[in-house]
């Protein structure tokens, strides 16, 4: 008998290192190769053209749509202030946390009005209201559960209702929120039949309806009369997202002449199929139609969202068109929302430059940070603790192009992505990620530009108390203590309307802020050095100059810098305006610094900045960073509201209770070899 036991648990020792050993294997092999034999061709539509806006040309937006014309003109151009980024109950990880709030609610409450949201059991309803009205705002719900979202939610409209996915879904929860949205951490998802029906007819129908729905609540909204108070565009989330690593992107459509179906992660897997299917159902297939897709706060996307390699493998004529389409779609970047900020990073090998406290504000990785991460994209998953290594080229998986490990790149950030982007250029291509920037949201409860510290309220459903919103947190979606309230997109437009906003964003004349309505202006151009005493200050720096998001030749004659920054006067004056480097040295390696250009505390500062170190032979980009002096951050400022006795557990926590409030212009880029001849046509012939 003892014989008996010993050879059992030797059988049993053996099977388990024999199931672990297949474990170890199967997890580390690749579920999915990408075909990389398939082929795209450059972009060809008008629409699609390089837009190098350089010194005095400010080409008038086209109009595309019948509407009244707006009676408010600003020929100077006016900060308006949006959000990008909103999602409703149509969200697959929004109706299962118990958001119930859907398009119309989001533009009821950017408008200024109140809407309610989710209530900790018990207590009262709740309702929330803007301080201040938003001027434009798209809905941007997950497009790849649309159809599923609506069959789950909807009793007696397709037999899917009853299925057990949609019983979890209902049920709620984390796992609610995972049956639908698990499949956009595959490389190429696949919907579920007892949802969808025979051949996913009944998601393909339903997908439809809700789209129709979403485009209808967006016109609903829109102002067309001549006051112009409100602007809403149509737009939707792409979200791919394999081993959780965010590669999403918020599609924003120029008017309602879009596509019948949303092109989502589902119907096109593969970034260079998204934009191949825009340009071909979109700017050529429509007339008046125009989209951008803006890639998603980048800072836990493991290396991905500006992946140089992710089109590695295919012919060299489909890499070289497929940085022509990113060029010419992604105009913009998020790089501020409630999960943090991606301007930056400290400790990044690849690139030269001192440390800049700033980098750390509202950062959610860091470089040997441990994190823990999962992988979902072999045949069987793996999960393990990360300690956040720099990301090289053994942890890219050649077979689907995707960075593996939870690794941590410079190219996450703005900064290391524009410098990226700048080498890639430096070798004959197209710089793909060339981009202005935004900030926006993400808000999963459908509050639209809500972004107080000291009253915010969470950005979903369970984080509607402040235990809630302090309790602990992880990458991805339970981010709790290390979120934030999120920040804005700031557009300078002609005009509250479709057309004019658009305009503008495709031309990068954008900011980002982390909350304040913080104006930032900035201009490369001949300048005298008092200009910023002239009342026509703003006239000149248009005349003599060009604006953020430009793209110019080396300036033949001497140029200076213009920086502006104006305080939003419900919130601190500013305390300097900072100017940030980046460019490539002669043997192409890359740096980054930043100065202070004015100090001080004002509401309104100005500085003009001639860099002396400039040389006409190197690649440069510079934007403007205009910063608040500190104040408590969310977690300290609304534990610091109640009594000790009050206070929930989770106020002791290690986060820091300060914070610097910021703004950030888009950039402007000096690239040597780019012809100074400027085109004489106007945007409808190509711009």
């Amino acid at each position: 008998m003892k014989k008996f036991f010993q050879r059992a648990i030797i059988g049993f020792v053996i099977l388990i290192v024999v199931l672990l050993l297949v474990y170890k294997i199967l997890s580390g092999i690749t579920k999915h190769s990408i075909d990389k034999t398939v082929s795209i061709t450059p972009p060809s539509s008008a629409k699609s053209n390089p837009e190098y806006y350089a010194f005095g040309y400010d080409p008038v937006p086209v109009k595309t749509e019948a509407r009244a014309p707006c009676s408010d003109q600003y020929p100077t151009k006016r900060a308006m202030w949006g959000d990008l980024h909103i999602h409703t109950a149509l969200s697959a990880d929004a109706y299962p946390d118990g958001t119930r709030t859907y398009p119309k609610d989001v533009y009821i409450f950017a408008k200024g009005g109140e809407i309610e949201i989710p209530t900790p059991e018990g207590q009262d309803q709740r309702t929330l209201q803007l301080d201040r009205p938003l001027d434009f705002a798209a809905v941007t719900d997950h497009a790849e559960t649309f159809g599923e979202g609506y069959i789950c939610r909807t009793e007696g409209a397709y037999p899917g209702y009853d299925s057990k996915s949609c019983q979890k879904f209902r049920a709620g929860g984390e796992s609610g929120v995972a049956e639908l949205m698990r499949m956009n951490s595959m490389v190429v998802p696949a919907r579920k039949e007892p949802v969808c029906g025979p051949g996913n007819k009944d998601c393909k129908e339903a997908e439809a309806m809700v789209w129709r729905r979403t485009i209808e609540a967006a016109e609903e909204a829109y102002d067309k009369t001549a006051d112009c108070k409100f602007t809403s565009f149509v737009g939707y989330e792409y979200t791919r997202a394999p081993n959780a690593q965010h590669m999403h992107r918020n599609t924003i459509f120029r008017n309602a002449d879009v596509p019948a179906r949303p092109l989502h992660h589902v119907s096109h897997p593969l970034t260079h199929e998204l934009l191949d299917g825009f340009e071909k159902e979109c700017r050529l297939g429509l007339e008046n139609c125009d989209v951008i897709s803006i890639p998603h706060n980048s800072n836990i996307s493991g290396g991905n969202a500006f992946n140089a390699d992710d089109i590695a493998g295919f012919s060299l004529e489909t890499q070289m068109a497929y940085r022509q389409y990113r060029n010419a779609y992604d105009r913009l970047a998020e790089i501020i929302q409630h999960k943090g900020a991606s301007e930056c990073i400290n400790g990044a090998a690849d690139i030269l430059g001192d440390i800049d406290e700033l980098c750390d504000v509202e950062a959610l990785r860091q470089f040997g940070q441990s994190a823990k991460a999962a992988n979902t994209t072999t045949i069987l998953p793996a999960i393990f603790t990360s300690d956040s290594p720099e990301c090289t080229d053994e942890h890219l998986d050649p077979k689907d192009n995707i960075y593996k490990g939870f690794c941590l790149s410079s190219r996450d950030y703005a900064r290391g992505a524009l410098l990226e982007g700048m080498s890639i250029e430096n070798t004959g291509n197209a710089n793909p990620f060339e981009f202005g920037f935004i900030g926006s949201t993400d808000t999963h409860i459908s509050v639209s530009g809500h972004v107080e510290e000291e009253d915010w309220q969470g950005h979903i459903a369970y984080e509607a108390d402040l235990d809630g919103r302090l309790g602990n947190a992880s990458l991805g979606r339970h981010n709790r203590l290390v979120s934030n309230p999120g920040g804005l997109a700031g557009i300078y437009a002609r005009e509250n309307s479709r057309d004019a906003i658009f305009h503008s964003m495709k031309r990068r004349e954008a900011f980002a802020t982390s909350g304040p309505r913080i104006e930032p202006r900035f201009f490369a151009g001949h300048y005298e050095d008092d200009i910023c005493g002239q009342e026509n200050w703003l006239n000149l720096a248009y005349k003599n100059g060009t604006p953020m998001g430009s793209k110019i030749a080396p300036p033949t004659a001497p140029f200076k810098l213009l920086l502006q920054g104006t305080a939003d006067p419900l919130s601190l004056p500013l305390e300097k305006l900072q100017l940030v480097k980046g460019w490539l040295g002669p043997e192409g390696h890359k740096h980054t610094k930043v100065t202070d250009v004015v100090s001080g505390q004002g509401n309104a500062m100005c500085g003009i900045y001639e860099d002396s170190d400039f040389d006409a032979a190197l690649p440069t980009y510079y934007y403007l960073r205009a910063v608040e002096p500190e104040r408590p951050r969310w977690s300290a400022a609304q534990c610091a509201a109640l009594s000790k006795t009050d206070r929930p557990d989770g106020c002791d926590n290690d986060m820091p209770e300060t914070i610097r409030e910021m703004a950030w212009s888009s950039p402007i880029w000096i690239t040597p070899g780019l012809m100074q001849d400027l085109p004489a046509e106007t945007e409808g012939h190509g711009h």
